[in-house]
């Protein structure tokens, strides 16, 4: 009886953090592009961090592996947003991928500075 009780209360208080959190589409759109920029500062301020270690040679590489990179991303997260096109949340599955992609990407980046 007490869980019963108990899950009850649980569920009551998740449903109602759910409802205060309720947005417009349009908003939640804007608070995903918001997260994406986000994580894409901090990808670009740990690509400097790393550049700036790097040999000439490797900063090259890295460039070339950025760039494909930026691409591959740019093109997996237009195919996930194209399968919502002319719906309005297709701009949030669009940043949303994007800020994945690029928060992966980030720590992949710091992985390469560590020890250097």
């Amino acid at each position: 009886m007490l869980n019963k009780i108990l899950l009850g209360i649980t569920i009551s208080i998740s449903c109602m953090a759910i409802s205060m959190q309720a947005q417009t589409q349009g908003e939640m759109n804007a608070d995903a592009g918001k997260a994406y920029n986000k994580a894409d500062k901090e990808l670009n301020a740990v690509y400097k961090k790393l550049v700036a270690k790097l040999s000439d040679a490797e900063k090259s590489a890295l460039k070339t592996q950025q760039r494909n990179w930026i691409k591959i991303k740019e093109s997996d997260c237009k195919k996930e947003a194209d399968e919502y096109e002319g719906g309005s949340m297709a701009p949030m599955i669009l940043y949303n991928c994007l800020e994945e992609k690029t928060i992966q990407r980030t720590k992949e980046l710091r992985a390469m500075l560590t020890g250097r």
